[in-house]
Parts: C-alpha cells; sequence; structure tokens
C-alpha cells in the first residue's frame, strides 16, 4: 500500500476509535438500557457499521488535498522561492507553497487596493466632480470663467469614449460617468452662454502624472494616462493609439467646452487648467455610480487609472494628501485594520505596474475572502468571470473552469499572478503569484495549470478504490 494510502487508512482508523467509543458509552448510558440501542442500530448491512467506508467523504477530501499539494509543489518547486500559493474552504488551508513569500504581485494587488478604498471611502460613497464660478451668472450668460473642479473620479467618459468601452471584450461592462451629465446639469442651471473660459482644476490630488517606478513603455503603450484628480478618457486624447494627455485637467475642460457648445452654449474664452479661487460658488456637478460599481469595474478589467486614482483618494481620506505615497501607506494600514496580513506587504503604487511592489499569498487570499460579506462584495463581484468578462473575457473558453473561475489576473515582465474563487462542488477561494525569467505565454500557462489543479479538487480515487467493499482483494 502507498504512503498516501496509509495516511488515509490511519484517519480512517481514528475515526472508527472515536465512533467505537460513542456507541460504547451510548450502550451504558443511565438513559436507555441495551435494548433501546439494539432498536435504534439500522437493519444488517453488508457493510459493517464501524466500515471506514461509511466516512468515505473523509477519506476523498485527504487524498484531495494531497494530490492538490503535490500537484502544487509540481508545478512551482522549480521557482525556487519565486512562487507563492494558498488555497482554502470554508474550514481553512487545504493546499499552501510558501504563502508567506514576499512576491511582485502585478494586478492581483488592485485586490488590496479595492479593499482599503471600500472601507476607507465607504462601498455607497459617490466621486463628484463640480462647476464653479466667481462672475456672476446674468440673463443665462455667465460674465467669467466656468470652473471645472476634479474630485478623483476616474471613469467620466465622454460618449465616444464610453462607445469605444463597449465594443471591447475586456472593458464592455465598465462603468462609467458620463460627461454628457455634467453638461446636462449645466444647463438645468440656466447657463446658455460662458463668456470666459472653462478650466480644469486638479488640485485635490499632487500633479506627479507617471511614478518613477513605472516602465517607460507602460505610458508610450498606453498602459495608464496621466494621473490626476479631474480625468476624462482615462486621459487618453485618442485611443486606438492610446496617447495620453500633457495636462489632464485641460484636456478634460476641452472635452467639457466640446460638448456645451454641441449643446448650443458658446464659450467665449475656449479651454485650459487653473485652480478654482477661494470662494467660488457651485453651479452644477455630477456623481460618479457608487464607490462599490467603480470598484468592481476597476477589478473586472483591470483598470490601471482607476486603481490609482483610488489609492489617492484613500490618501486624502486618511490623511488629507492626494498622493500616490500617502495613498499606498494608508492602504497597507486600513487593510491591516480588516485584519489582512501585511507582513510582507510593501505597495510603491496603487495598480501593481511598478515592480517594486510586494505582497504575498496570504494577504491576497485574505482580501478575497473580505468579498464574500458586505461592505465588500465588489471585491467578488468585481472578479472577471473565466470565457466570459474582463480580462479573461477571451481566456479558458475551452476549459473545465470556465464559468467556475472567477479572478483578478495579474502580469507585468516577469511576474504573474491569479487570485479568486472556483465555485461548483466545491466553494474554494485562492491566490497564486510567481516571480522569474518567463515570457508572457508561460506566464498564461502558470495561470492556466493552477486553475486547473484547484478546479480539479478533490480529484482523488473513487471511495471504492481508497477502501475496498467487503470481501474485495
Amino acid at each position: 500500500m502507498s504512503r498516501r494510502g496509509r495516511g488515509a487508512l490511519r484517519v480512517a482508523a481514528t475515526l472508527l476509535l472515536v465512533a467505537a467509543a460513542l456507541l460504547a458509552r451510548s450502550a451504558t448510558s443511565p438513559s436507555g438500557g441495551r435494548s433501546e440501542v439494539r432498536r435504534a442500530l439500522p437493519a444488517p448491512s453488508p457493510t459493517p457499521l464501524l466500515s471506514v467506508r461509511r466516512v468515505p467523504w473523509l477519506l476523498v477530501e485527504g487524498a484531495g488535498a494531497q494530490r492538490l499539494q503535490a500537484g502544487l509543489a509540481s508545478l512551482l518547486a522549480p521557482l525556487g522561492g519565486g512562487a507563492c500559493a494558498v488555497v482554502s474552504d470554508s474550514r481553512g488551508v487545504i493546499a499552501a507553497h510558501q504563502p508567506e513569500a514576499s512576491l511582485a504581485p502585478a494586478s492581483t494587488q488592485k485586490l488590496l487596493t479595492a479593499a482599503a478604498a471600500l472601507s476607507e471611502l465607504g462601498a455607497d460613497s459617490r466621486l463628484v466632480t463640480r462647476v464653479s464660478a466667481v462672475a456672476p451668472l446674468q440673463g443665462g450668460t455667465l460674465t467669467g470663467d466656468l470652473y471645472m473642479v476634479g474630485g478623483g473620479d476616474p471613469i467620466l467618459s465622454t460618449p465616444g469614449y464610453v462607445a469605444y468601452l463597449r465594443s471591447q471584450p475586456r472593458t464592455r461592462t465598465d462603468p462609467v460617468t458620463p460627461l454628457s451629465g455634467l453638461v446636462d446639469a449645466i444647463l438645468a442651471a440656466g447657463v446658455t452662454r460662458i463668456d470666459g473660459a472653462v478650466l480644469g482644476d486638479d488640485s485635490r490630488h499632487d500633479r506627479t502624472r507617471y511614478l518613477p517606478d513605472w516602465k517607460p513603455s507602460y505610458r508610450s503603450e498606453g498602459q495608464i494616462g496621466p494621473l490626476g484628480a479631474l480625468e476624462v478618457d482615462d486621459g487618453f486624447t485618442s485611443w486606438g493609439g492610446r496617447v495620453g494627455a500633457e495636462d489632464p485637467a485641460a484636456f478634460a475642460a476641452a472635452q467639457l467646452t466640446a460638448l456645451l457648445e454641441d449643446s448650443g452654449v458658446p464659450v467665449a474664452g475656449g479651454a485650459g487648467s487653473a485652480t478654482a479661487p477661494a470662494g467660488a460658488r457651485e453651479i452644477a456637478s455630477i456623481t460618479s455610480p457608487p464607490l462599490s460599481e467603480v470598484v468592481a469595474g476597476m477589478l473586472t478589467s483591470s483598470d490601471n487609472l482607476t486603481a490609482e486614482i483610488l489609492a489617492r483618494e484613500v490618501g486624502v481620506a486618511a490623511a488629507r494628501e492626494g498622493s500616490s505615497e500617502a495613498g499606498t501607506d494608508a492602504i497597507v494600514a486600513e487593510i491591516a485594520s480588516l485584519g489582512v496580513p501585511t507582513a510582507g506587504v510593501d505597495l510603491a503604487d496603487g495598480s501593481g505596474l511598478a515592480p517594486s511592489n510586494r505582497a504575498t499569498c496570504n494577504a491576497l487570499l485574505s482580501a478575497v475572502r473580505l468579498g464574500d460579506a458586505a461592505p465588500f462584495t465588489a471585491l467578488s463581484d468585481g472578479l472577471a468571470d473565466a470565457g466570459e468578462s474582463g480580462t479573461l473575457a477571451l481566456r479558458f473558453v475551452g476549459d473545465p473552469v470556465r464559468g467556475h473561475l472567477h479572478a483578478k489576473t495579474g502580469q507585468i515582465d516577469g511576474v504573474v499572478g491569479l487570485a479568486g474563487r472556483i465555485d461548483g462542488g466545491r466553494d474554494l477561494h485562492f491566490a497564486f503569484l510567481a516571480n522569474g525569467d518567463f515570457s508572457m505565454a508561460q506566464g498564461w500557462a502558470f495561470q492556466e495549470r493552477v486553475a486547473d489543479l484547484v478546479g480539479a479538487y478533490p480529484d482523488a480515487p473513487p471511495a471504492p478504490d481508497l477502501v475496498p467493499l467487503p470481501g474485495a482483494e
């Protein structure tokens, strides 16, 4: 018999001893005689009452856990200290491989940013973009400048950009705040002409547009637009080539100006950027969808810009500082207060683009599990569905885990990760990271193999193979 088989029989033997003790106790209990015990016993069966075949589920799960553990070890051991994995169900950890290893997490890190944002800002909160003025409004004419004041809403979008997002499999379900809604609010306030300019104000956050830890190609290839508290169309002036605006606040003001003029409101002074004067009065505003929807969308399509802006908003809420440094410090502190283990967690940004970020599989798994209950259900709702949505819309299409795998992906050069849940016969939560010298295709293969291993659990032999029927050889 194999070592695994002997281990399974030892577990079963222990259970049989406990069962025998309970039966003996019942037989001698003062509350009933032996005849009562005999009447309570089931009819004779080919399988003895105390057979280990009466607890096959323990054997199946035990063997399945051993197989999963061995499969993860076989896959990840060649990476040495550069990989981690952990799998759990409602009762605890089933299998793990170096779950405390501190590794670059790529975009799986967005789970940590999302958890902190939901906790610090509130799942029902909304991000507000306002327009204000100092000059009077006379007979429908604003006699001076109109200030468009950013409130950290990263999903303000023109009608053309909304159509573009809906045309892409990865972003077709992304939430948006329609910029046309702000135009409607301005019209409803009675504005029919602006004699001054429309000026974008993004002073709520600092004006570091791209972080020093990021590869230059992230900017040139359109992985992320310029950061700012006032963003329209993710800060991109064109969508096909994904060219970032030099001044995202001025670009936002220009888009609002164009929509106003299309709606019959002439703007004499054009568009630009400036900080609204103290005492400027609000004329109109527009709010984002609830933060829970913004967070879920950010996770599904792995929106880097939204993750970075939300990180800065966490910094504003926690430390009154809209910087990436304040935001990442606040994220770590906030998730620690939620019970997420932060040993080995060190963040340089909110999105996971920086290769200097560090997280652990234990931390990612804990964040995934937060999504099981309010107010963090957006963490679960936002996981991409294999073969159906977001970053997994075109992945796992012919795989058995399609329809069962819901996960946050992550991948940058030499880094790959996957964290989420698999439902089916058993609901499992898992997290996986790998750092090393491998290609993008090899990184995808790691993701697929881990998903298949977890999805196959318990993948154990049938119970008769574990514990033969009476009389069988």
